[in-house]
């Protein structure tokens, strides 16, 4: 199967990462691990962190490419929604709007954007005399976007019924532009606490590491025996559920 047929089957549920993803996750966790070993510990035991470490970046990392290529998705299935309304108010026929659609996400975002596959993939199909309405559906379903499900449930009704396309486009539309328009707002008003937060997150490292340098006698007690290990144990424990807290408070989503 060509490349085409690859990307069309593609569910945007599940994100897999890349090789370069996965060492850049490997690469974190052994520095934030050795960092726990040097700080925490003095000890070449707290690399035992790195596992766990790398766990948790790679979750993150998962977490993030999805939601990316989630955003990604939306904003390009928003654009090809235009085109097709456009279209149809034109006068092209419902499969030719689609097609002009093809044309225009490519011109937009390239060939290897995952819109611009889908609809080359779709428009295939429909040459084929699969119904469009079918292939929207299992476009939505594997998009795991619920505006994308809720305009295929509702193309399938009007394509039963004879409803009005361009009505029910132009609503889609505006109910994906309105949260669309609510996300960017919303990410505008955090993104200076999220930069407060990544700034406080390191404030305890350089607390440490400046104690370290400066007075590494003062941190001795707490190295080289069970009481030491367990409070500094403790402490970590704490740091990296408030960092953790923190990061999902501040993960805000319409």
């Amino acid at each position: 199967m060509g490349r085409t047929g690859r990307r069309a089957a593609m569910d945007y549920r599940i994100y897999r990462l890349s090789v370069r993803e996965k060492l850049k996750c490997l690469l974190t966790a052994s520095g934030l691990g050795a960092t726990i070993a040097f700080l925490f510990y003095n000890h070449w035991s707290g690399l035992l962190f790195v596992p766990v470490l790398y766990i948790i970046f790679r979750k993150r990392a998962v977490h993030s490419g999805a939601g990316t290529r989630q955003e990604e998705l939306a904003k390009e299935f928003l654009d090809a929604l235009r085109t097709v309304s456009a279209s149809l108010l034109a006068g092209f026929s419902m499969e030719n709007a689609w097609k002009e659609a093809e044309k225009e996400i490519k011109s937009l975002y390239g060939e290897t954007s995952c819109m611009y596959q889908e609809l080359e993939a779709m428009n295939h199909s429909v040459a084929l005399n699969i119904p469009l309405e079918q292939l929207l559906e299992d476009f939505a379903l594997r998009s795991g976007n619920a505006d994308i499900a809720s305009f295929s449930e509702v193309f399938a009704f009007a394509k039963r019924s004879g409803g009005n396309f361009v009505t029910i486009i132009e609503g889609t539309l505006e109910h994906m532009r309105a949260r669309y328009d609510t996300e960017r707002e919303i990410q505008v008003l955090v993104a200076s606490r999220k930069m407060e937060q990544k700034v406080m997150n390191v404030v305890p490292i350089f607390i440490l590491t400046y104690l370290k340098v400066t007075s590494g006698g003062f941190l001795n007690v707490l190295y080289g025996n069970p009481a030491g290990v367990l409070f500094m144990t403790g402490c970590l424990a704490a740091y990296g559920g408030v960092v953790l807290l923190a990061e999902k408070i501040l993960d805000i989503k319409v």
